[in-house]
């Protein structure tokens, strides 16, 4: 979901020759980021001015889900990319670490001053344990740490995913297992409806977590840690992946949903790797369609496995073909978008997409600060006026975060890394 192609924009590399390039930038990436990052504004934006949206949205399809899809197989296509084509593991995360969490501190920090002052209503949970919510969500991780009710920003669950895949693309990275993308994501995929039969949820800390469920952690954790130490060139990199061992398994064995809804999100990442390798011809097309087609079937299966459930917000039922319908559109629109990846985007999509990381973020305070619009105006109903004003403010806000903030804080990571290649050169 939150990608920048600095690492991939190497005129060298054969995907450059494929795919039409905007400033360092793939032009269809962007393009799918800005269409992902409105859906889920407008998502947010018609569930508080109108009700009934919710349960259309809960019942049959979710906007939301829809762009945060998108933005998981965007992810999965170009961050395995970006690690591969960089000086180093180290400069990827110092890349990583300016990229997102500079923005996300800052819009954390917001919310609770928001918060604070009563404007911002944050989750009902959050004064159950305020410090350690605090402290898991600055992390980053407190999804899997702490689960829906620690989130003080809505959106930012997303980024707990993010996070972990990072961590399994490192391991990998340092496995020598990384370009193994189409054997990975055939097990992914299989893994949705492994662990949407047998594994249980929050096996680490939640309510169900029992002795049992704690020991498996610890044994997968060591067998996981153990095998790519092995494997790893220099004990430097082994000892990395024990660090990343310890943190990626317990975490992901740590899910609050419904574990092959968890799993459907990592697959879903690494089919977007595969789909990277097939764009620069390291895969087949027949081969790299046809994990594609897998996990949509995959999808949909999983869709019909799941038992309806009650969704504690808008009180509807959760008809779990809302899932399948709405992943297999974000499957589908990037399917199209790869397909057109030589052709030119709608240069407003285009600004869209490059705001889209402070735009998936800052619209949700926009939406608590901008104020409601109380009456009609030249027969424009209230309702669509003020949505006009939570859409058009939040891409306001979104453009200045993303050149005072983001911008700043790329720069600055961009000094580091080079700063950190200058000492590794042989004097």
């Amino acid at each position: 979901m939150t990608t920048s192609e600095e690492a991939v924009a190497d005129s060298n590399a054969p995907v450059e020759d494929k795919v039409r390039t905007r400033g360092g930038r793939f032009e269809f990436l962007d393009a799918l980021r800005g269409l992902a990052a409105l859906a889920v504004v407008i998502h947010h934006c018609s569930e508080v001015l109108w009700p009934g949206y919710i349960r259309f949205s809960t019942e049959y399809f979710g906007a939301g889900v829809f762009g945060v899809v998108v933005f998981f197989i965007v992810s999965g296509f170009i961050i395995p990319a970006s690690l591969e084509r960089g000086r180093s593991l180290g400069a990827f995360w110092v890349g990583r670490f300016f990229r997102l969490f500079p923005l996300f501190w800052g819009c954390l920090i917001a919310a609770l001053i928001l918060h604070a002052v009563g404007v911002y209503g944050g989750p009902p949970g959050w004064m159950a344990s305020p410090a350690w919510n605090l402290v898991t969500n600055f992390t980053m991780a407190h999804w899997f740490l702490s689960g829906p009710n620690s989130q003080m920003v809505i959106v930012a669950w997303t980024l707990s995913y993010e996070l972990v895949f990072y961590m399994f693309v490192s391991l990998l990275f340092i496995g020598r297992l990384n370009r193994r993308s189409v054997p990975l994501a055939v097990l992914a995929i299989g893994s949705i409806f492994l662990a949407a039969l047998f594994l249980p949820i929050s096996m680490v800390n939640g309510s169900d977590a029992t002795l049992a469920t704690r020991l498996t952690v610890v044994v997968a954790t060591a067998v996981v840690a153990v095998f790519f130490a092995r494997r790893a060139a220099t004990r430097r990199s082994a000892a990395a992946a024990v660090l990343l061992a310890a943190l990626a398994i317990p975490l992901v064995l740590n899910q609050p949903g419904p574990s092959g809804y968890s799993a459907a999100i990592f697959a879903t990442m690494f089919v977007g790797t595969v789909m990277y390798r097939m764009t620069a011809g390291e895969v087949s097309a027949k081969l790299g369609w046809a994990v594609f087609g897998l996990a949509l079937c995959a999808i949909i299966g999983l869709a019909l496995l799941q038992r309806p459930d009650l969704e504690p917000v808008g009180g509807a039922v959760v008809i779990w073909k809302k899932y399948g319908i709405t992943m297999v559109a974000s499957y589908l629109l990037f399917a199209a978008a790869l397909l057109l990846r030589r052709y030119p985007f709608p240069r407003p999509l285009l600004f869209l997409g490059r705001i889209s990381y402070s735009l998936y973020f800052v619209h949700a305070l926009a939406i608590n600060f901008l104020p409601k619009c109380p009456v009609s105006i030249a027969g424009i109903p209230a309702a669509w006026l003020t949505f006009c004003l939570w859409v058009f403010g939040s891409i306001a806000l979104a453009t200045l975060t993303y050149h005072k903030v983001e911008k700043t804080f790329l720069t600055l990571g961009h000094r580091l890394i080079a700063k950190l290649d200058a000492r590794a050169q042989p004097r």
